[in-house]
Order: structure tokens, then sequence, then C-alpha cells
């Protein structure tokens, strides 16, 4: 995970600003963006909302944090062909997990069928 430093920084040179320019512009010494670059000290807390706008950003980026998406996909299955078997246990080896199941009312010798409701979380 990228620290504030790090992505201060890439974010300040992506702009081709000097520390002297973000420092005039965020209204602090050009030392105390170095501390910031350096991990050495971080910026007040009531300023990251000013800095993320400048960067056009948000906080949760600009500090490194992952946002976590979740995915669903529903998938129709009978399981009278083992092709149905075979999709679904493909997406729950790669991570996925079954949130629901619904079956239709079956009547005697028919095979299992309905719909699984399948998520994964995802770390972006």
């Amino acid at each position: 995970m990228a620290t504030f430093s790090e992505i201060f920084r890439a974010l300040r040179k992506d702009k081709q600003l000097t520390q002297e320019q973000i420092a005039e512009v965020l209204g602090v010494s050009p030392q105390a963006i170095s501390r910031w670059e350096n991990s050495l000290s971080y910026p007040d807390i009531t300023q990251l909302p000013n800095i993320a706008s400048y960067f056009e950003t948000s906080v949760d980026e600009l500090l490194g944090i992952k946002k976590v998406v979740k995915k669903q996909k529903m998938l129709y299955f009978q399981f009278r062909w083992q092709e149905s078997a075979d999709v679904i246990n493909e997406h729950l080896d790669d991570g996925w997990i079954i949130k629901e199941m619904h079956t239709h009312p079956l009547d005697e010798g028919q095979h299992p069928e309905g719909v699984v409701v399948l998520e994964k979380t995802i770390f972006i």
C-alpha cells in the first residue's frame, strides 16, 4: 500500500510543481512539504480535503485507502447438466462466494434447477 508521502510526491510531480510552488498553493512552508514527502510529519487533518481537492482526488486515495467493491453475479443452473455445477465451481475457485440460492419446486424425478447469486469482494 502506498503511503501518503509517496502519493503526495507523485501527485506534485505529475503537476510538475516544485515543493516551493505547492507550499505556496497550500499555504504552508516548503520545509513542511519536504517533511511530508519524507514521512517526517503529516499535514494537519483539516488540510486533507483541500489537498485532495487541489489534486482532484479523494482523501481516501490521498491516504492510500483502497476502495472495497462488491460485485455480484447471478447464474441460472440446472443440475441435470454437469456444466452448471462446473461453472459455479469455477467461480467459487476464483474467490466468489454463494450469497443466495433459489430453487424451483421439484416434482418427483426432476433435477434441481434455479438461480445462484454469487458475490466477490474486490479491493481497488
